[in-house]
């Protein structure tokens, strides 16, 4: 060790409990803005504010740029609730490319989520860039998640069925929930409550891709027509225990 590591590693163990205290009142500091951040989003949301809204995720992706909760929400802001697509259209742009980036699946799959979720209205989103966009993502995440690999096909494969039957590939789309309700039986440790959550949507997914009445154990469905569900309510949320 050189006379200069010595003198850093003492000085830093000198300030260790100075360090310490500084690096907490930071974070405290850090999640006491994220909580006004907050309050200011919603109270913005139920007043039907959006700009003030956008201004609070704004000011909030400034603060934590690795939260992927306030950019979801800029980018709902801008195409979902203020129909702004030449303002929205750069920002679903880069956060697919920071997305793809970050060879993250929660990130590509809540990305994908904002371009072909069901809760979602995108019939004014330009067809020719949603597509394009939801063919980066969904090639990106069949790569990271392949069939015969071992990760878990029950979250990654129903997004991007939903991708393959917008796009008019249903034998891909049906292939894909079949895949994901295999892995369900898989002889991996899986919460019972999770397992029950998910197969009623992975079945009705199914019926509606074949466009007739499916069968699953027990659990029947048949096709429905009406799928769009509005989300009027869309912002900063807590993860589940299941996503990365």
């Amino acid at each position: 060790m050189t006379p200069f590591e010595e003198c850093s590693a003492a000085a830093g163990a000198a300030n260790a409990p100075a360090n310490a205290k500084w690096i907490a009142e930071g974070e405290l500091t850090t999640s006491e803005q994220a909580k006004s951040i907050n309050r200011r989003f919603w109270a913005a949301v139920r007043n039907q504010d959006w700009g003030t809204a956008l201004s609070a995720v704004q000011e909030g992706a400034a603060l934590m740029p690795g939260d992927i909760n306030y950019r979801l929400a800029h980018a709902h802001l801008l195409l979902h609730r203020m129909k702004d697509m030449r303002t929205g259209l750069p920002v679903m742009r880069q956060l697919v490319r920071d997305a793809i980036e970050r060879n993250s699946e929660h990130w590509m799959l809540a990305t994908l989520d904002q371009l072909f979720g069901p809760a979602h209205d995108h019939s004014h989103f330009p067809s020719p860039e949603r597509f394009a966009l939801g063919n980066e993502l969904a090639e990106k995440l069949l790569a990271l998640n392949p069939q015969h690999g071992d990760g878990r096909k029950f979250r990654t494969y129903p997004a991007v069925a939903r991708y393959y039957h917008e796009s008019g590939n249903q034998d891909r789309a049906i292939e894909l929930v079949e895949i994901a309700l295999k892995s369900l039986d898989s002889p991996e440790p899986m919460l019972d409550e999770l397992k029950q959550h998910l197969l009623p949507n992975l079945v009705q997914a199914l019926a509606n891709y074949k466009g007739e009445k499916v069968c699953y154990g027990n659990l029947c469905a048949a096709p429905q027509t009406n799928l769009f569900k509005p989300n009027p309510q869309r912002g900063p949320r807590r993860k589940h225990k299941y996503e990365r």
